[in-house]
C-alpha cells in the first residue's frame, strides 16, 4: 500500500487532493474518515504539517506528500524532492525509483496541460525523516497563485499517482553538488537510466558521514554517485572519491552519464 498525505493547511495539498480525487475513483476508507482507498494507493488528509510527524497513522509500504513549494522569485515551478535535515544528518529514506517516475511525470504534464512552469529536481531538505519507510515530496511552486491553479494541481496529481501505482526501473544514485534546484541532477534523472534520491548540494557541509548516512537510507541501496562536478569544492569531490572506492561503487561526473555505456 502507498501513502498520498496532503495537509489540509496546506493550499497546495488540497489543490492536488481535490484533483486526485476528482481524477481517480477513490473510495471511502472503511477504518478512516479521512482517507480514501484507490486500488493500492490511500490518500489520507492531516489536520498538521506533514514535515515533522514521526509516526504513520496506517501501516504502509512508501508515503508519497502533496506539497507546496514556496520560493522569493514566486517562479512557477514543479519540483520532487526526498525530506532530510543535513545540518542534523537526519535523512529520510529515498526511493530514486518513485523521484524519477514523478519527475519524468511532472515534465509531460507540463507540455500536456501547456503550463509554463520550471520541473526540477530539489536538494534534500527539510523533515519529516524518522519514518521508516521511503518519502517523496512532489509539489507546486512557488507562490499562492501557484498554489490554486488546477491545472498545476492536475499535473501534480498525475505525476504522483504515476510514481505511486507505475514507478519505473532505474539504477539508483544519490547526487552530489551544484545549487538547490540541481539542473544537471535533474537532466541525468530525465535523460539517462539512472534514478536520484537524495541530492547532496555544494552549500551542504559534507562529509564522509553524511554521505554513507545517504546510502544507507536509500532503499533497495546505490549503483553510484552522481557528481556535478564543477558545482562541487575540491573538498567534496575528495570525500565523494574516498567513499567510492571504499564501498565499490562508481562515482560519475553528470556529463560522463548520458554518453557513458561502462557504466553498468
Amino acid at each position: 500500500m502507498k501513502l498520498i498525505l496532503a495537509s489540509t493547511r496546506d493550499p497546495a495539498a488540497k489543490n492536488i487532493a481535490a484533483r486526485l480525487l476528482e481524477l481517480y475513483d477513490f473510495e471511502k476508507s472503511p477504518t478512516s474518515p479521512n482517507a480514501r482507498v484507490h486500488k493500492d494507493v490511500t490518500l489520507m488528509t492531516i489536520a498538521g504539517g506533514v514535515t515533522q510527524i514521526t509516526e504513520l497513522p496506517i501501516d504502509v509500504e512508501e508515503v508519497i506528500v502533496a506539497s507546496r513549494h514556496a520560493s522569493e522569485s514566486g517562479r512557477p515551478t514543479l519540483t520532487v524532492h526526498v525530506p532530510g535535515e543535513l545540518e542534523k544528518m537526519e535523512l529520510a529514506e529515498a526511493s530514486p525509483p518513485t523521484v524519477k517516475t514523478a519527475l519524468k511525470a511532472l515534465v509531460e504534464m507540463r507540455d500536456e496541460l501547456r503550463l509554463t512552469h520550471d520541473v526540477s529536481l530539489e536538494a534534500t531538505h527539510h523533515g519529516p525523516t524518522r519514518l521508516d519507510v521511503p518519502v517523496t515530496f512532489v509539489e507546486i511552486g512557488s507562490s499562492p497563485e501557484q498554489w490554486h491553479d488546477e491545472k498545476a494541481g492536475e499535473a501534480v496529481a498525475r505525476a504522483i499517482m504515476a510514481a505511486a501505482t507505475s514507478p519505473v526501473k532505474c539504477r539508483h544514485a544519490i547526487g552530489l553538488g551544484g545549487p538547490h534546484y540541481a539542473p544537471r541532477h535533474t537532466d541525468v534523472a530525465l535523460s539517462t537510466d539512472v534514478g536520484v534520491g537524495h541530492i547532496l548540494p555544494k552549500y551542504a557541509s559534507i562529509d564522509e558521514t553524511l554521505l554513507e548516512r545517504a546510502i544507507v537510507r536509500t532503499r533497495g541501496g546505490i549503483e553510484l554517485l552522481v557528481l556535478d562536478w564543477k558545482g562541487m569544492s575540491s573538498e567534496q569531490r575528495q570525500i565523494s572519491k574516498r567513499v567510492a572506492d571504499r564501498l565499490g561503487i562508481r562515482a560519475a561526473r553528470t556529463r560522463e552519464i548520458p554518453s557513458s555505456k561502462g557504466l553498468n
